[in-house]
């Protein structure tokens, strides 16, 4: 039973099969990591050495990651190595990262939890309040060629990404994935590696969420749109909109190299996670 002194969170991955209590004894203070994995996946740490996380809910699906164990696959040097290890456990059956520990850096030995997986905490305001590890920020770089961490999965951008829509929102799925999206069209995303992800859906399943079953970072969404039947049925204009979202092919900014989302002109929107809960995790 939780102390008058400490606050209780509800937390889980997006498809509910981990589930857990967040026991904190002290204010949410979210940390920024500023090692590759870490910016790749966006996440909001919070220590454990004031906090305790029950499990309720385990159906076996938690993985863990070790990039170290990849040196030899992607040429990191010695250096970059020790920098980026980190060891992360995420959900190989949605993609979630939910728990991680750090070899080496700033953060090195510490357990740690994604704030991202508490449900009922404003994710905006969090990242505006983070402390963050990471050294200053260089010049601006625009670059369109990006890669999940192990490198299995690839893509490249063919046009510019300031002509580009920029875009994140606050709900259930992008908050856990820490998704900033360009929205390209198909023709201007050349993916590599497509064997190498596992496609995650939910609810009307108008969207695939895509990771790579190595590392879980998440690149690029698929967009499926509403069955034909029901378009057919729908005004031209409505119609038309469809066809234009059908041919996007969004990518996740935070996988693109050298590119730092302070630096960009990100529209936010305010989505919400109305029906989450209910239609999801089967909450009453």
């Amino acid at each position: 039973m939780a102390s008058t002194d400490e606050s209780v969170y509800k937390g889980n991955c997006h498809c509910g099969s981990y589930r857990f209590e967040f026991h904190l004894r002290e204010h949410i203070k979210p940390v920024k990591c500023d090692c590759l994995l870490c910016r790749k996946q966006g996440y909001l740490w919070q220590f454990l050495l004031q906090a305790s996380i029950v499990v309720s809910r385990d159906d076996g699906h938690m993985v863990q990651y070790n990039s170290a164990e990849l040196q030899h696959q992607v040429g990191l040097s010695q250096l970059n190595l020790l920098r980026l290890a980190h060891i992360p456990k995420f959900c190989s059956k949605c993609g979630s990262g939910v728990l991680g520990e750090h070899l080496v850096g700033p953060l090195k030995g510490e357990k740690l939890v994604n704030l991202r997986m508490l449900r009922g905490l404003d994710l905006f305001k969090l990242e505006v309040e983070g402390q963050d590890t990471s050294t200053s920020v260089g010049q601006l770089a625009l670059n369109t060629c990006g890669a999940c961490y192990c490198g299995r999965v690839k893509v490249e951008i063919t046009a510019p990404l300031l002509d580009l829509k920029l875009k994140e929102d606050n709900c259930s799925i992008c908050t856990r994935n820490a998704w900033a999206g360009v929205y390209a069209t198909t023709a201007q995303v050349k993916l590599a590696g497509m064997e190498n992800v596992t496609e995650y859906q939910f609810g009307r399943k108008f969207m695939g969420h895509p990771f790579c079953i190595t590392c879980g970072v998440h690149v690029y969404m698929n967009v499926y749109g509403p069955p034909k039947s029901v378009v057919d049925r729908l005004p031209e204009e409505r119609k038309e909109m469809i066809r234009k979202n059908l041919d996007l092919k969004p990518v996740n900014i935070r996988v693109l190299e050298g590119v730092e989302l302070e630096h960009l002109n990100i529209e936010r929107s305010e989505e919400g996670t109305d029906g989450y809960e209910q239609d999801v995790l089967g909450l009453s």
